[in-house]
């Protein structure tokens, strides 16, 4: 393609000189075809194409950088699209594997042509996503840029003594570091980024008392409140005087069972003042043991019966 002779300051520019320029330049602009992608970079455009019918690709790995282009005092780094695959937990939940597309500056990572991430030396590009308290994914992932450490934080679900607490995780994927003169790549990830909900959930139902206490976060340790019975449990405490003649009380890490804290004694005298017969109770409920029959009166006249206060 031929183009326009040179000008000198003063000449007139021609619309036929301009239009032989632009022709020169759309003839000499690479057009990827089908199956072609068109990657630039500072030392000038490759092509990527798919590998011939029955070969696998031989491709780079998801979230490879495949370009890297000076742009002032920074670079302009161009990666591979990767995934991050949600497998959701819940029976109901619809598609059972979700596969969330990360964003770079809003763009989607597999976009054509590919967004490009500015980076500085000693930069590390992550991958951030977030997650409600079930450990389910939220919104679109994305690629960010920071040359301080990302710890993150878990997600722990909801519990009996909590409201729970939404995740916030990030990926190593890379750092831009310098070789001598020239920008070289550390990679930490290599393959899409695996995400479920592995924490345990549970709640209490009914109306009664809470078997679970709570989830601790920083343990990991689901903790459950134990069954005990009356035991010495004593006089002075919450429960006592209450007329029920069974209850549940939460006592710290436990649930008693317990009686209604009445104590005492029925006994029957024959008419010369001697025990014939006791029956006694504790918590309210009767500790006499053994099987007995009882006439009550004599000589026309009734058993006597007293109480034994508590």
């Amino acid at each position: 393609m031929r183009l326009p002779q040179k000008k000198k300051p003063g000449d007139p520019v021609l619309a036929a000189d301009w239009n032989l320029l632009l022709d020169a330049v759309a003839a000499r602009t690479p057009c990827p075809g089908n199956g072609l992608e068109f990657i630039s970079s500072s030392g000038g455009f490759s092509y990527s194409s798919p590998p011939p019918k029955g070969e696998l690709s031989k491709g780079q790995p998801p979230f490879s950088v495949i370009a890297i282009a000076r742009d002032g005092g920074s670079y302009l780094v161009t990666m591979k699209e990767g995934w991050v695959i949600e497998r959701q937990p819940k029976t109901t939940a619809h598609p059972a594997v979700r596969f969330n597309m990360p964003t770079c500056g809003g763009v989607a990572l597999d976009t054509i042509p590919r967004p490009q991430l500015a980076m500085s030396i000693n930069d590390i590009a992550w991958c951030r996503y977030q997650t409600d308290p079930a450990g389910l994914v939220t919104g679109v992932p994305v690629i960010v840029v920071s040359a301080a450490y990302q710890d993150g934080i878990h997600y722990y679900p909801t519990d009996p003594e909590g409201s729970g607490g939404n995740g916030d995780c990030y990926v190593k994927l890379f750092k831009l570091e310098m070789d001598g003169a020239s920008p070289r790549v550390l990679v930490y990830q290599q393959s899409d980024i695996e995400h479920w909900a592995q924490l345990w959930t549970g709640e209490n139902v009914g109306g009664g008392q809470r078997i679970y206490k709570k989830h601790d976060e920083a343990t990991n340790i689901y903790q459950f409140r134990s069954l005990a019975g009356r035991g010495t449990y004593t006089a002075d405490s919450p429960d006592a005087g209450v007329t029920a003649q069974i209850k549940t009380v939460t006592d710290g890490d436990l649930v008693r069972v317990i009686g209604n804290g009445r104590k005492g004694a029925r006994i029957w005298k024959d008419c010369d003042g001697n025990e014939v017969f006791r029956i006694e109770w504790s918590d309210g409920l009767i500790t006499s043991g053994g099987y007995y029959m009882m006439e009550a009166g004599c000589d026309g006249a009734s058993s006597n019966s007293s109480n034994i206060p508590a």
